[in-house]
Order: structure tokens, then C-alpha cells, then sequence
């Protein structure tokens, strides 16, 4: 399974180049926007003039275009902020969270700026001469759309220039929206999913357990925040 690759790739990745990631980040913010161009590249070559690669190229090609390169970088950023904190692990992904975060926001660039202008320009007029109205279709990328649109500020100030600019509270109360973000991701993974001809089991429970692992976690973090908020209340009050 491609994803499955890919995720382990860009964990290891994560965890072998830490320091690296952290301290020369804009070597890897480049290379992955060279990756991005590339893509959209070949993208628009596809289309206006039916240009084709094959073999190992053509696999890297699918992996960057559907977003699983992307995907892979905000699982990362995800379980950063609900695996126990304690964990060496979990320290070594805090410490470059908002460097993953922009990482995968700059590789989603392609997904998002070629499908939706393939479905404006190619795919929209066919279902209006046809006056067909695929659901699944115009869900996913109805949703695709809206989580693309809520990613955006997110990402730009998750970099460090723009982040030193705003205060504290405003800034985390901006990130708050990365919750409906990643929902929005899982949503629009699902529909895709479903709206395929043979549904694939196989892709649709690995994303559902790891988005459904990352919830079960996130709010049992909550749920022990709370306790130890009522617990320090009570302390203070006796």
C-alpha cells in the first residue's frame, strides 16, 4: 500500500533528521517545493497535451498529486499533540510540529490547486451539459475546498516570522481550527474513498483508525486536563 510507504518514509524522515529539520528547515521547505512545482508541472503537461510517465516516476508522481506525501506530515503533526508527552517520540515531533505543519501544507499545494481547477474547467461543464449531479463527487470536493481554504491560515502562521508578530492567545485560538481541519481531511479521504467503483476496505480502515486512534487520544487528553483543572480548584479552595 502506497500510503502505508510513504507514511513510514516520512516518519523516518521526521525522527532520523530532527535536529536537521529544525535547524536548516528551509532546505527542506524548498526541496518540497520543488517537489510541489514538479508536480503541477507534469499536471498541466497531462492535460493540455496528454503527456504520460510510467514506472517509479509515475508512482511518485500519484503519491504527491493525491496528497499522501501531505497527509503523511499532518498525521505527524496530529499525534504530536495527543501522543503522552513524556514519550521521546512525542518530544522529538513537538519540537519540529510547526515545521511538519508547513511541510505538509506545501506539499498539498498541488492537490489542491489541480483538482480544483481540473473540476472547474473540465469536470464542472460536463455535469452541467449532462445535468448529472454525482454526490460523492461534489461532496469530496466540496469539503476539499473548504478544508484547502481553512488550512491556508493555518499554515501562514505557522511560520516563524508571522508567528512572532501575533500574540500568544491569538495565536492558539487560530490553530484551534486545525481540529476541523483534520476532520475535514478524514471527510474528504472518505468520500473519495466511497465514491470509487470496488471500494477499497483495506484504505478506508487504516484512515479510519488512525483518525479515529487520534480523536480516542486527543479526547482522553482532554478528559485528563479537565481532572487535573477540578483538581487544583479544589486544591486552592480548601
Amino acid at each position: 500500500m502506497i500510503f502505508i510507504c510513504t507514511f513510514v518514509l516520512v516518519t523516518l524522515l521526521a525522527l532520523l533528521f530532527t535536529k536537521s529539520i529544525k535547524n536548516k528547515s528551509y532546505i527542506y521547505y524548498l526541496s518540497a517545493g520543488v517537489i510541489a512545482i514538479i508536480t503541477s508541472i507534469y499536471e498541466i503537461l497531462r492535460i493540455t497535451s496528454n503527456m504520460k510517465i510510467d514506472g517509479f516516476l509515475l508512482t511518485l508522481e500519484k503519491t504527491s498529486i493525491r496528497g499522501l506525501i501531505s497527509i503523511s506530515f499532518f498525521i505527524l503533526v496530529m499525534y504530536a499533540g495527543a501522543l503522552n508527552s513524556k514519550w521521546t517520540i512525542t518530544k522529538s515531533l513537538r519540537s519540529i510540529r510547526a515545521e511538519l505543519a508547513i511541510l505538509g501544507s506545501i506539499t498539498i499545494l498541488p492537490h489542491g490547486i489541480i483538482y480544483f481547477t481540473r473540476f472547474l474547467i473540465l469536470k464542472l461543464p460536463k455535469i452541467i451539459s449532462e445535468g448529472t449531479f454525482p454526490i460523492l463527487y461534489i461532496s469530496y470536493i466540496g469539503v476539499g475546498i473548504i478544508g484547502f481554504i481553512v488550512m491556508i491560515p493555518l499554515f501562514i502562521t505557522s511560520l516563524k516570522k508571522v508567528r512572532r508578530k501575533m500574540k500568544g492567545l491569538q495565536w492558539k485560538k487560530l490553530q484551534r481550527w486545525a481540529y476541523l481541519f483534520y476532520l475535514l481531511a478524514y471527510v474528504h479521504i472518505l468520500f473519495i474513498l466511497l465514491n470509487e467503483k470496488e471500494i477499497d476496505w483495506l484504505r478506508l480502515s487504516t484512515y479510519t483508525i488512525i483518525f479515529g486512534g487520534y480523536m480516542s487520544l486527543r479526547l482522553l487528553k482532554y478528559g485528563e486536563s479537565k481532572q487535573k483543572q477540578a483538581f487544583v480548584l479544589s486544591q486552592s479552595s480548601n
